[in-house]
């Protein structure tokens, strides 16, 4: 008899099935090399639950019995029977899927019927005077048939100890039809009623695809259901094809299995994910068999548990924002500890804002601790933050440039002093050196604001303080304030803050005593420049506090 078309198809199918499966697990092994951005935020820890029953890594062998139930002309309630042997390997490094293979044996069974739309052809291939029983309606027979499959499984629920599964494939029939192998020779050595059947026609290349339940009751075995449907291109499984206009109708026939499974897993591998951790080691401490790194932060769970100590079930121990791998491998702090060094800075805000040590207190060895620092606004990486040749720990002025004898503090304008000159044995007065003039102006730098604001600094106080002491020295001197911008921002907005910063000296110095009559204020912006504005330092000079005398 005649195959369907489809069984060419299906050669095809399996050929690409076959291929496919190589370079799938290929692809699994290769690691991500993505490289990683570090997370400044605490991560949660990863608990994993321990199941040491699912079989990943392990070689399956089970043993199968099931019913059969026939698919074709004669479909009835007749259910045969089978049994076979299944093996399976689930892949270590992707437990959702495994591959697998199946040989089986076992009988269909169904009744020949005649029926009313078989017509004539029926009796083309079961002539009465051959068969006297062909228009009975019980005629009970059957197929014997064998299997040999391979097939892919997708684990639905992997490291549960109830698993369901999937799976798909291909294999070979080979399959002996009872009226056919009961029906004799002719001359020819063909059969009487199959003429055109050959032996290979007893071969069929099918599809098949499954479902199925397993229950591992110990780590070793495990019970299940499956069931298996065959798609078959051979429309003689039944030993009747049905003809019209001496072609074969495309009817293929099919059959299914239900049944049960009994598993055995060998090759039990002490440490499955290569860690250095037995398998029961890693039981006891709640980290994932199957997973190198449980908590998915880089460090290996054998150096987390053996050289660093740290939580292998956490990525970040201390809940400081940094992983264990960042704070080991990258920084050398201490993965338990949020402040390695004590200083009272988190370790993340020492690495990612201040950009210190966070393993020394005191980053730039100054004597002043970096927290201090960065509360005094001197720069806990340098010793010397204003370059004045006094170091932090003595400068009183440390974001202003001043002479060693005034503590490194600008000083202030001095009072007039007498010019001398000696003649013979007497000293004579001959005139004072002049001081401040009306017209003249003081400026002295070093009184800083907030950025973009009108706050005046801390550490601009003291050198207020003396422009105060001046004042007070200086009872007749009436001044105007005068501010001054550089030229980042808009020409409205800094004659706007120019003000506003010089009405902000006035309110200081009223506050140390000063007469408010005596004070004036005016903002100029950027409209004075001192120097230029395309560099740091000309921008710098540009940003002043000016004390011009208006009446003496």
């Amino acid at each position: 008899m005649q195959q369907c078309d489809c069984c060419y198809r299906i050669h095809y199918a399996l050929l690409l099935l076959l291929l496919a499966m190589a370079p799938v697990c290929t692809r699994a092994q290769q690691p991500d090399t993505t490289a990683q951005q570090p997370d400044t935020t605490a991560r949660a820890p990863r608990y994993y639950k321990s199941q040491a029953l699912y079989p990943n890594g392990r070689l399956e062998i089970g043993l199968l019995g099931f019913g059969t139930k026939y698919f074709g002309e004669y479909t009835d309630r007749n259910t045969g029977w089978g049994a076979g042997f299944m093996t399976r390997y689930f892949l270590p490094f992707l437990p959702e899927v495994g591959i697998g293979a199946r040989v089986t044996h076992g009988r269909l069974l169904y009744e020949r019927r005649y029926k009313e739309r078989f017509g004539d052809d029926f009796f083309r291939q079961f002539p009465e005077e051959d068969f006297p029983d062909a228009r009975l309606q019980q005629v009970l027979r059957s197929t014997k048939i064998t299997t040999g499959e391979a097939f892919l499984i997708l684990n639905l629920f992997p490291y549960h100890r109830l698993n369901y599964y999937a799976f798909g494939g291909g294999g070979v029939l080979s399959f002996q039809v009872q009226d056919i192998t009961e029906n004799p020779l002719n001359g020819n050595g063909n059969k009487v009623n199959y003429p055109d059947f050959k032996d290979e026609s007893e071969i069929d290349f099918h599809l098949l695809g499954g479902i199925g339940i397993d229950y591992y009751i110990t780590k070793n075995i495990s019970v299940g259901v499956q069931g298996v449907y065959h798609k078959l291109c051979t429309d003689i499984l039944d030993g009747y094809a049905q003809l019209r206009d001496s072609v074969t109708l495309t009817n293929p026939d099919a059959y299914a299995e239900f049944g049960f499974k009994l598993s055995y897993y060998l090759f039990d591998d002490e440490d499955i994910d290569g860690d250095g951790i037995p398998n029961s080691r890693e039981e006891e401490l709640g980290t994932n068999p199957y997973e190198s790194d449980t908590d998915e932060d880089g460090v290996d769970d054998y150096a987390e548990v053996e050289t660093y100590r740290s939580n292998p079930l956490n990525s970040d121990s201390d809940g400081d924002g940094l992983s264990d791998s960042e704070e080991t491998t990258k920084y050398g702090t201490n993965p338990f500890s949020p402040d390695t060094d004590g200083d009272g800075l988190p370790d993340i805000a020492e690495i990612t804002l201040h950009h210190t040590d966070p393993r020394k207190a005191d980053s730039d060895d100054d004597g002043l601790d970096d927290p201090e620092e960065i509360t005094r606004g001197t720069d806990p990486l340098k010793g010397d933050t204003d370059g004045d040749g006094t170091g932090d720990l003595e400068d009183k002025c440390p974001g202003v440039p001043g002479p060693p004898e005034t503590y490194g503090c600008p000083q202030a304008p001095k009072a007039a002093k007498p010019e001398v000159q000696v003649v013979r044995d007497t000293v004579e007065v001959i005139r004072e050196v002049r001081t401040i003039e009306k017209g003249e102006s003081y400026t002295p730098y070093g009184i800083n604001f907030k950025r973009g604001k009108a706050i005046i600094e801390v550490e601009s106080e003291i050198i207020l303080d003396d422009v105060a002491k001046w004042l007070r020295d200086n009872t007749t001197l009436m001044v105007e304030i005068r501010g001054h911008t550089d030229a980042e921002g808009s020409e409205e907005a800094n004659m706007l803050l120019s003000k506003q910063r010089a009405e902000s000296v006035r309110d200081y110095l009223i506050l140390q005593g000063i007469d408010p009559n005596r004070l004036g204020t005016k903002g100029y912006g950027e409209s004075w420049p001192l120097g230029t504005n395309d560099t740091e330092k000309g921008r710098a000079r540009n940003r002043r506090i000016e004390f011009y005398v208006t009446e003496k």
